[in-house]
């Protein structure tokens, strides 16, 4: 089976690596952020089926072709076929799910897809037939999939878009949905996310949140919308009017000369045009490298959204963070006999308090604190843990990272309590850029930030453990 990896490119401008994730114009909506796949089974709220064995429907019968509604009979035109209309999965039947292509109605179609879509495909497992593996090798986001042509190829809870690994842009996949990816029902959004009108009229996925915390992507809001509490793009919708600054999801944008780049530290997509000189660009904005041989207009602020200075901070609900990763689960202090498996923050929920820190293989800082984690360990392992996030392998500003790197580091430094990868640069929108290591204090069974310190220390995680452990 194939395996296809997002493509990320990184520049180096005012100090600071800023990476983007980059897509090409077309016309199908998108997605902007991140979560998590299951390990098991297929989708959420996906019926797989072998296939369609029926004779066929009569004419204005759902499945029948047609050009307009009034071919067909009680029911709607879709697509070049009568179907019905529906808010969620449970309104269809005979296998059929409720499936949209945008954002205005939705239909009960029978779907086209092959079984195990959705399916987790990290650390070298392998995809049923016929399916190919979207994603890095070492991110829990990495799902199988196949080409598509319309949303009826994919699941409810996948999309049908662009693909990033595409150079000529012509080739769409289904993605599961994610934050910001249009919607018309929670069915269509996964777990963990609900559908819902973001301001203006145009329905996207997003996730319940509470007032104050930061459970929202950072350019959002926590804001009460029919009743419930959920992130609210702060600039009213997820798609713009493909305009310089406008926020998009991976193609919509408004001409073949902007492109939907996403900042790696803040994970806001904006469109952004061509260039040669900033003066092309407009007062507010600065022509930058972003790729070995293409310009684009940036922001000199580096971000469209306001607010965007703020990062984690004390007080704050820290995400139930994944990663794949090695465990001490048998507690003789080692993690090099220990075999890489998904982690969550949430696994650790019994502990007093969990210690995340943010590692890199070039930083010798990360390196010093690292080997005094075995000793922490010793004295509060039994109410207490360290996770260790490593970020990038000893090439400072490869952007790569992977298990077989995080083996050699463990056999190197000696790390103690959890280690683990994340090849998606999740940890860059915690932290200002190029401050590591960076060590954040949580609540084990709250996962509310006690202390944010970036540095190493002398003694590690000792003083802090010290403080807070009872």
């Amino acid at each position: 089976m194939s395996r296809s990896t997002l493509s990320r490119f990184s520049f180096l401008t005012a100090g600071l690596v800023l990476a983007f994730s980059v897509a090409s114009c077309g016309a199908k909506a998108g997605a902007a952020a991140g979560d998590d796949i299951s390990v098991s089974g297929g989708p959420t709220g996906v019926k797989q089926d072998a296939g369609n064995t029926d004779v066929g429907p009569g004419a204005g019968e759902v499945g029948a072709a047609c050009a307009t509604d009034a071919d067909c009979k009680s029911v709607a035109c879709d697509g070049g076929l009568c179907a019905a209309l529906c808010a969620s999965n449970a309104d269809c039947t005979n296998g059929t799910q409720c499936i949209t292509d945008n954002a205005a109605r939705a239909f009960c179609h029978k779907p086209t897809y092959s079984n195990g879509m959705g399916l987790a495909c990290y650390m070298g497992a392998a995809c049923p037939a016929n399916l190919s593996c979207f994603g890095d090798d070492g991110s829990p986001r990495a799902v199988c999939t196949h080409s598509c042509n319309s949303a009826l190829d994919c699941p409810s809870s996948m999309e049908c878009m662009l693909n990033p690994d595409d150079a000529t842009g012509q080739s769409s996949i289904c993605r599961p949905r994610r934050f910001c990816s249009a919607c018309v029902n929670d069915d269509q959004c996964g777990d963990g996310q609900v559908c819902s009108d973001m301001g203006m009229g145009v329905r996207f996925c997003t996730k319940l949140c509470d007032p104050g915390s930061f459970e929202c992507p950072r350019y959002a809001d926590c804001t009460e919308v029919e009743g419930r509490n959920v992130c609210t793009h702060r600039l009213g919708t997820c798609i713009g009017d493909g305009t310089l600054c406008q926020p998009c999801a991976d193609d919509l944008c408004s001409t073949s000369d902007f492109q939907c780049l996403t900042f790696r530290q803040s994970g806001e997509s904006f469109c952004t045009n061509t260039c040669t000189a900033s003066a092309d660009c407009g007062t507010g904005y600065k022509c930058t490298l972003v790729d070995a041989t293409t310009k684009r207009c940036i922001p000199t602020t580096n971000h469209c959204v306001g607010k965007l200075t703020e990062m984690y901070k004390k007080g704050d609900i820290f995400e139930d963070y994944a990663m794949l990763g090695r465990v001490d689960t048998n507690g003789d202090g080692k993690l090099s006999d220990e075999e890489p498996k998904l982690i969550h923050l949430s696994d650790f929920a019994d502990k007093q308090v969990i210690g995340i820190t943010i590692s890199a293989g070039w930083c010798v800082p990360c390196q010093d604190e690292t080997m005094t984690f075995a000793t922490t360990m010793k004295k509060y392992g039994d109410k207490a843990i360290i996770v260790q996030i490593l970020i990038e392998n000893a090439t400072e500003g490869s952007g790569k990272i992977d298990l077989d790197y995080s083996l050699t580091w463990i056999k190197q430094f000696s790390p103690a309590g959890v280690s683990g990868i994340d090849p998606n640069g999740t940890p860059d929108l915690w932290n200002v850029p190029g401050s590591i290591p960076l060590n954040i204090l949580i609540d084990g069974s709250t996962r509310k930030i006690l202390e944010k310190e970036n540095g190493a220390t002398a003694d590690g995680w000792n003083t802090l453990f010290a403080k807070y452990v009872k």
